[in-house]
């Protein structure tokens, strides 16, 4: 059997933070926008941009149910300059 081309993972920037959209995202990537503010309307258009058919159906359903946990918050917001947040 044929070994499938799978294409590379790109590289995004939203405000000042990066994610890397691989060739299958799972849900836990796909939240990662919504906890940074973004609507899922917008999360799917700016993935699809970069990555045509990225996101399938049952990913759709999940980002349409997902409510953001503020995972992405800094407990000590005066003390975040000096830090990162990753998930």
């Amino acid at each position: 059997m044929a070994r499938m081309n799978r294409p590379a993972p790109v590289e995004v920037s939203y405000k000042s933070m990066r994610f890397l959209i691989t060739h299958n995202p799972t849900n836990a990537t796909l939240s990662t926008f919504i906890e940074s503010g973004m609507k899922y309307e917008d999360a799917i258009q700016f993935i699809r941009q970069k990555r045509r058919g990225a996101i399938n159906s049952k990913q759709l359903t999940y980002l349409e149910k997902y409510r953001p946990k503020q995972r992405l918050r800094f407990k000590e917001p005066h003390a975040h300059k000096t830090k990162c947040c990753v998930m």
